[in-house]
This record gives C-alpha cells, structure tokens and sequence, in this order.
C-alpha cells in the first residue's frame, strides 16, 4: 500500500508544492479581551495595503479634527525619519491638504492616551499657534443582529 505525502499530487504525481512560489507571513495583533483587530506587522515606509485598509476603517475620513474630507494618506503620528514604527497604532488616515499643512513648521502631532481611559487610538494636534486638539476615530459599526424566524 502506498503511503500519502502531501507534498506530492495523488492524481498526477507531480509535486504539489512549487519551488518558485513565494510566501509572506505577516502577525496580525488582537486585543485579547475584545479581539479587535490592533495591528499588522510592517517594516515598511509605506503602509501596506491590508494595513492601509484597516486605517481606513478604523478612521473613516481624515483625522484632523475639523476636517471630515476622504482619507487619500496614510501618515506616520511619529515620523519614519524620527523612529515612527509603520504600525496601526503610529498611523492616522488624512485627506491630502491636512497632511500636507501637518508637515508644515509648527505642526506636531503625538499619540496619546484617550482621557476617558478607553483604548481608543488618540492622536493629539498641535498647531503653529500652540492650540492643542485631540481626534478619536468613530466608533465601530456593530455587527447587525439575526432574527430568528417565528
């Protein structure tokens, strides 16, 4: 009796697996209490796609609090060239001219902790003026709830 092998197609026998192919692992971060998705991990400058994405979601429209355009940049809080990991938790969703004027003299923005206590990404704003603003994002939809016929 032959024994199985995985690596092998069982209809072909030609090997399953090809040599050529190439594979990236990436560690997804979960809030162990509510499961809520945290953080992807990156090495990159540039924020990935799938992390790009849950920026997206997370934020929604541009995080500088009196702006409420699309998101059209993913921004380092902490700037790349400071050390800023490309993370989640060091990223915000900005429309172009926001993060544009954030680049400008004066600007700062820093990652705060949310002053009700909750673990919501806060991002603090300074402006050249010294006026200080928080932004949170929204909060998340809830999943809808199924009724049962009857």
């Amino acid at each position: 009796m032959k024994k199985f092998d995985p690596r092998v197609n069982q209809i072909g026998g030609s090997p399953a697996v090809d040599s050529d192919a190439t594979v990236t692992l990436r560690k997804l971060y979960a809030t162990p209490d509510t499961g809520q998705l945290t953080a992807v991990e990156s090495v990159a400058r540039c924020f990935p796609t799938g992390l790009a994405r849950l920026i997206d979601i997370r934020d929604r429209t541009c995080r500088t609090p009196w702006c409420d355009a699309p998101i059209r940049h993913h921004d380092h809080i902490t700037p790349h060239e400071d050390g800023g990991p490309t993370t989640a938790d060091n990223g915000l969703g900005l429309c172009a001219a926001c993060n544009h004027a954030k680049q400008g003299d004066g600007w700062t923005t820093t990652r705060t902790s949310d002053p009700d206590g909750t673990d919501r990404h806060t991002v603090e704003f300074r402006t050249p003026t010294g006026h200080t603003y928080r932004s949170t994002p929204p909060p998340q939809p809830l999943p809808m709830r199924h009724r049962r016929a009857g």
